[in-house]
């Protein structure tokens, strides 16, 4: 038997793990996730691997604060790996109001991408969970490009 463990951990040592048992979370989303920024110059990217929330408990919540600049619009572009169960939501806030979401609280709709027009510079909180806690991987891409009010 223990021949039998030497011998297997010889060929991965050799070879490695075959591709399949690798799930598509990491730099594969960010390749996929790239080109839905259109003409936003990319910013940042957000990886996001939350494991199952357990039972009775809300998500798990990762959270991000950035510097947004007024005069700028910005684009967060979601791409989730078909792997994983769970959808990402993203919501961003200012010091105290949500201001922009990937979820349609009144539909249940959830979209690939939020744009944001940045009125006032400050700074934002950026909240990214998955849908009803479900175990997910996820990216989400952020992009901005020059905006000005009217």
């Amino acid at each position: 038997m223990i021949k039998k463990i030497y011998i297997l951990l010889f060929f991965i040592i050799l070879f490695g793990v075959p591709s399949e048992a690798y799930s598509q979370c990491g730099q594969e989303l960010l390749e996929l996730c790239y080109p839905k920024l259109g003409d936003f110059k990319y910013v940042n990217s957000f990886p996001v691997r939350i494991k199952k929330s357990k039972r009775g408990e809300p998500p798990s919540v990762m959270k991000q604060s950035m510097v947004l600049n007024s005069g700028t619009k910005y684009r967060f572009v979601i791409y989730n790996a078909e792997e994983f169960e769970g959808n990402l939501i993203v919501n961003i806030y200012n010091s105290s109001n949500l201001v922009g979401t990937s979820y349609d609280f009144s539909s249940g709709k959830s979209y690939e991408s939020i744009d944001f027009d940045c009125k006032k510079p400050g700074i934002y909180y950026i909240t990214f969970y998955f849908e009803d806690g479900k175990d997910g991987c996820s990216i989400c891409v952020m992009g901005q490009r020059e905006w000005k009010a009217q």
